[in-house]
């Protein structure tokens, strides 16, 4: 065990022992679990067993964990924390180090009425899709979410206007990261309407230096809208949209603005009760690279990753809290990206897990 997380379940035990030994309200106190488990394969034999463009079911040709995570949920009238930690694939591929064990730890207060303030280590506000599996149509992340950021942490500010509208503004270290890497702090938005209840609009964004301590900053704007319909029991609609701008980024000129835009629609359809089909499509262009690296293309051109994807899979829940699920996936670049094996722009890939939620 490392010297951090002996500090940290020190603390842990030092915060919420009190509490039980108090006789406090055992009711305000809420534990929870998942484990999901896979088997990944693709036709990338390129000799690391981590797959590209997968945070999420990253190793191939063999059986693994995916995650497995344990929630302490406080709630009270006005205060509330929440406490998860996790081990598998996901926080080892995606995690620092020195936070690898913690999705999520933070505390909140309500100064008001509909009025949270929260400070701590959270999950990102930014996407269609979540990190985890469970809540998502498919295992797999569209590319769009995948360089979206996983985590943030700093204050969280939210507040519920009405039943139908709520929103958050969040002050961060910045994009995807835990501990600051400069000196600036980053903004971000939340707002979402629920016109119906079958349907929910969301916009959020977040602005920022997301530059390292030492080289020249660039700010970066990234927005992103979600599109989520219902129209009946059976069909589920999911639709995201990103566009990002960092200044000084072009590639054809040095002060100009570079651009990166991408987007994901998905449906599910249920069967019947236990069986679900889904259909995903997703776009992928950061010409650039500011988010997903430059390299030297078939053509000799410096750019960044341009690709689309499509994803189907089968869903099987034989009880509610339970899912076995088996997807396909075919992902490709642009024609003169070989970014994969044997020169291949594009890849076939599939997997199937269980998962369980308890």
């Amino acid at each position: 065990m490392t010297n951090f997380m002996k500090k940290f379940y020190t603390v842990l035990i030092f915060v919420f022992l009190p509490h039980f030994i108090c006789g406090q309200d055992l009711t305000k106190f809420t534990l929870s679990g998942y484990v999901d488990t896979y088997y990944a394969w693709d036709d990338d034999k390129n000799g690391n067993p981590i797959r590209q463009f997968s945070s999420t079911v990253p190793y191939r040709d063999e059986f693994s964990l995916n995650i497995a995570q344990v929630s302490l949920k406080y709630n009270d009238t006005k205060v509330h924390g929440v406490l998860t930690l996790h081990y598998g694939d996901i926080p080892s591929v995606n995690w620092p180090a020195n936070q690898q064990f913690v999705q999520e730890a933070y505390a909140g207060f309500s100064p008001a009425e509909n009025l949270w303030v929260e400070a701590g280590y959270f999950l990102t506000h930014i996407g269609a899709e979540g990190l985890l599996p469970k809540g998502n149509f498919f295992n797999t992340l569209a590319l769009a979410t995948y360089y979206e950021p996983f985590y943030q942490s700093g204050v969280r500010v939210s507040y519920e206007f009405s039943p139908k509208v709520f929103g958050s503004l969040h002050l961060l270290n910045g994009y995807n990261v835990f501990a600051d890497n400069n000196k600036n702090k980053s903004f971000g938005l939340t707002l979402g309407v629920k016109p119906a209840n079958n349907l929910e609009i969301i916009y959020n964004n977040l602005v920022g230096n997301e530059i390292s301590s030492g080289s020249e900053g660039k700010t970066r704007m990234y927005n992103n809208l979600v599109f989520k319909f219902s129209p009946s029991s059976k069909v589920d609609f999911l639709l995201g949209a990103d566009l990002a701008f960092q200044e000084r980024s072009s590639l054809t000129d040095s002060n100009a603005f570079a651009t990166m835009f991408s987007g994901l629609a998905g449906i599910k359809y249920k069967i019947s009760k236990k069986v679900s089909a889904s259909i995903r499509g997703e776009i992928f262009n950061d010409k650039y690279g500011f988010l997903s690296g430059t390299f030297t293309d078939a053509a000799g051109n410096q750019t960044g990753l341009k690709a689309f994807g499509v994803t189907f899979g089968i869903e099987v829940r034989p009880v509610d809290n339970a899912f076995f699920r088996l997807e396909s996936r075919y992902l490709s670049a642009d024609k003169d990206q070989k970014i994969f094996t044997e020169e291949k722009n594009s890849r076939i890939e599939a997997n199937t897990s269980i998962g369980i939620e308890f």
